[in-house]
């Protein structure tokens, strides 16, 4: 693949997502004895790098080269873990090469004798490790009589560095159960038509379908290596899963489990085969929207149709380098609405006419989460800077900027209730003020409170109860779940949770186009 070209801002966003050490174990002794020998400029020992392990002097090591990511720590301090090997983390979130915006943070490379005990450590791990992929055994942990709550109202919490998913009743707010070991860091998840059913996909490629009345597992299969997007057709009878590796899409019975079809992801115009990874599946009427997240691309599956066809390729979504992230529908299904990281813009598709209707600027770094909408308004926070910006849909012109702490990952309204005034944000990657939570005035385009439910510990993702009369919110470093009143903004309760990030009430992902 091409290599990608990006602006140097982007670098510090580009190398996302918790950072894998790999513990050098060598102690400076041995360098202060003379261990090492001597070395070239711009060569490094594995103790060269492990001394650079703090958040204002932070140096990795990506397919041994050494980078100065301490301008990237600093402004994501929770996103790193200083003085060792990113490599494998680095690849999963961003294929299988370093790309060129990462060029002016290279310093230099490992010496032949870090190389060979890099190598040898990594061989131990490879025998050794638990690894991310390993089969699984989903399993419910009930701490009330099964059976003894509604679907539609529960909370479904991902807890993702304990590979499960914590159920709270969001009509009582107490904890219904938990799902164990359903896979590597729980991504996202789809809901059957009826409520009744969840199918979820982990980072490691295991889609799961879990059965929300009992919270047993039905079947759980191997669908990708890296997998991220999931989508499930309005009918409830296909699944359609987006994978990083193999780069992919994947059509199953959502019945049987059972794989119907596979697409490759690709370009062959410029006469060569140029793959990518899926980003964002999103499912609308018979169709399904795919993000090309490296090819600048959507493409539009058929689901109506024998074989399940592409039947519609949009290309140029961007500039080359660009990347494609995620992707929503607006509550009334009509405008498909797709993040252009690179380029700094969202690109809007008309999903009736299938027609391109705006490319609208926004903060650097778009990341459009489950997307939120307040009348003919649409938010769109960045990845880049502390910006959401408020989207006119009649014109397609930015209508306000609204300035947070930092960059911000998820921005949700109450789209069954069209006299609630509000809109909630987060701010997760903010240098200072990672902990705020925000309500924003969906009339004045305004702040209108500033929550902090934990004093220094990350706030993520705000979801509604599926009567909308409450807000729960994950505290990420805090292991709690604080729940607020949707119009005073007090807190009600909060929850145990282990490392709560994503969080879905069953009734309104049912209910909300594309989710």
């Amino acid at each position: 693949m091409p290599e990608k070209y990006y602006t140097n801002k982007s670098a510090i966003i580009g190398l996302c997502a918790t950072v894998i050490f790999v513990g050098v174990g060598i102690s400076t002794s041995l360098y202060q004895k003379g261990y090492f020998k001597e070395k070239k400029a711009g060569e490094y020992s594995l103790v060269d790098v492990a001394q650079h392990n703090k958040i204002d002097d932070c140096w990795l090591i990506i397919d041994r080269k050494v980078f100065d990511m301490t301008e990237s720590s600093k402004a994501h301090p929770s996103m790193f873990t200083c003085g060792g090997d990113g490599s494998e983390n680095y690849h999963k979130n961003h294929g299988p090469v370093i790309r060129s915006r990462m060029d002016p943070f290279l310093i230099g490379k490992l010496d032949d004798d870090a190389v060979k005990q890099l190598s040898a450590k990594q061989e131990v791990k490879t025998a050794t490790a638990s690894v991310e992929g390993a089969e699984i055994n989903p399993h419910p942990e009930l701490f009330v009589v099964e059976g003894s709550w509604n679907p539609l109202d529960l909370m479904m919490v991902m807890e993702r560095d304990n590979h499960s998913l914590l159920v709270v009743d969001g009509s009582t707010h107490k904890t219904v159960g938990r799902i164990n070991d359903i896979g590597f860091q729980p991504h996202t998840q789809v809901f059957s038509p009826d409520g009744n059913f969840t199918y979820h996909i982990s980072r490691d490629g295991w889609l799961t379908k879990i059965d929300l009345r009992t919270l047993k597992e039905v079947k759980h299969v191997k669908v990708g290596t890296i997998s991220r997007g999931t989508g499930l057709t309005d009918d409830g009878k296909f699944v359609v899963i987006g994978n990083y590796e193999p780069k992919k899409v994947v059509i199953l019975d959502a019945e049987s489990l059972e794989t119907i079809k596979s697409i490759d992801l690709f370009d062959t115009r410029k006469g060569e085969i140029v793959r990518s990874r899926a980003g964002a599946v999103v499912e609308h009427g018979s169709k399904v929207f795919v993000v090309l997240k490296d090819l600048q691309s959507v493409w539009v599956i058929d689901m109506s149709e024998r074989g399940f066809p592409v039947t519609n390729y949009y290309w140029n979504i961007g500039k080359e380098g660009d990347t494609l992230h995620d992707a929503y529908l607006t509550p009334d299904g009509k405008y498909f609405i797709a993040a252009v990281q690179g380029s700094d813009y969202v690109w809007v598709l008309d999903t009736k006419t299938m027609k391109e209707v705006a490319r609208v600027k926004t903060g650097k770094t778009p990341h459009t989460g489950p997307g939120a909408t307040w009348g003919n308004v649409t938010f769109v926070p960045a990845l880049g800077e502390g910006l959401i910006t408020a989207i006119d849909m009649k014109t397609w012109a930015p209508k306000a900027s609204i300035k947070t702490a930092g960059p911000g990952l998820f921005v949700r309204s109450y789209h069954n209730d069209d006299s609630y005034p509000y809109v909630w944000a987060d701010a997760p990657l903010a240098t200072k003020g990672d902990d705020e939570i925000y309500v924003i005035d969906g009339k004045t385009l305004t702040l209108k409170k500033t929550l902090i439910p934990m004093p220094g510990k990350k706030a993520v993702h705000p979801e509604f109860s599926r009567d909308g009369k409450y807000v729960y919110v994950g505290v990420w470093g805090g292991n709690k779940i604080y729940v607020y009143d949707s119009m005073t903004f007090e807190v009600v309760t909060t929850i145990d949770a282990v490392t709560p990030t994503g969080i879905s009430n069953v009734g309104l992902r049912v209910e909300e186009p594309g989710l």
